[in-house]
């Protein structure tokens, strides 16, 4: 196996086994249909903690991925990086870790808040987004379409 599979092999090890839970956390978060009149429950404090937790997981992933892929497309000097797929790829995955830093940051604010479930709401609404942006960045890759 070449150094270049090799780095690939991690590339997509580490986005399945750091990406994944987000999808989790999405299901996790997604409130349940009651009437109208009815509180919406909040997650107790230690799931949101363990929420916060993994999405740092997450994060340290997102880091680990930027090395293995600006070290990829350094080893195909720059052929990729001048693609408008990766270009496209990159910025959404920027996009990505602002998603799960805003996510992450309100799980935080859910644990001191007196309207905790707004928080939970908006964090929700970050996976959700991240998940897309998941799904349209392993897209790009595979098929690398411009």
């Amino acid at each position: 196996m070449s150094l270049y599979s090799f780095l690939v092999s991690i590339h997509v090890v580490v986005a399945i086994l750091g990406l994944g839970p987000l999808m989790a956390l999405a299901l996790l978060t997604k409130r349940p249909p009651l009437p109208a009149a009815s509180p919406r429950p909040v997650p107790p404090e230690p799931a949101l903690r363990a929420f916060a937790r993994i999405l740092r997981v997450s994060q340290a992933s997102l880091g680990l991925m930027l090395i293995t892929g600006i070290t990829l497309v350094a080893m195909t000097h720059g052929i990729f990086g001048r693609q408008l797929w990766m270009i496209t790829s990159v910025i959404l995955f920027l996009a990505l870790g602002a998603s799960t830093g805003l996510a992450q940051s309100n799980f935080k604010m859910a644990l001191g808040s007196t309207t905790p479930i707004m928080h939970v709401e908006r964090a929700h609404h970050f996976l959700l987004a991240a998940c897309g942006l998941v799904v349209v960045i392993a897209w790009l890759m595979q098929t690398k379409p411009f």
